[in-house]
């Protein structure tokens, strides 16, 4: 269970990194975190640094980099633009309603 629950987020932060490299440069940095959680999180990752450099990532060390790894994805991430879209849909009163009707 705790591999196939592994095995999904670490394809959708996959997912979000190739989404976070098609944007500006701020974008870079943050599609490179979740690239490093989404490859930590695969257990085939897991397997390679088992038989390569004798060493198995344990599921504390993992929970560790997620969390930091979410940190920094928020502390990098751009402040959302306090202005107005001009495609704004406020509501409007019932004098510009009928100042508009006329």
């Amino acid at each position: 269970m705790a591999s196939s629950f592994s095995r999904l987020l670490g394809i959708l932060f996959l997912m979000a990194c190739f989404a976070a490299l098609m944007n500006p440069p701020p974008y870079i940095v943050i599609g490179t975190v979740f690239l490093l959680m989404g490859l930590i999180l695969l257990p085939s990752t897991n397997q390679l640094t088992q038989k390569r450099f004798n060493w198995k990532i344990s599921p504390q060390t993992k929970s560790i980099i997620v969390l930091v790894g979410c940190i920094l994805i928020y502390l990098v991430v751009p402040q959302i633009d306090p202005e107005p879209s001009p495609y704004n849909t406020r509501s409007i009163n019932s004098k510009e309603l009928s100042s508009r009707l006329k």
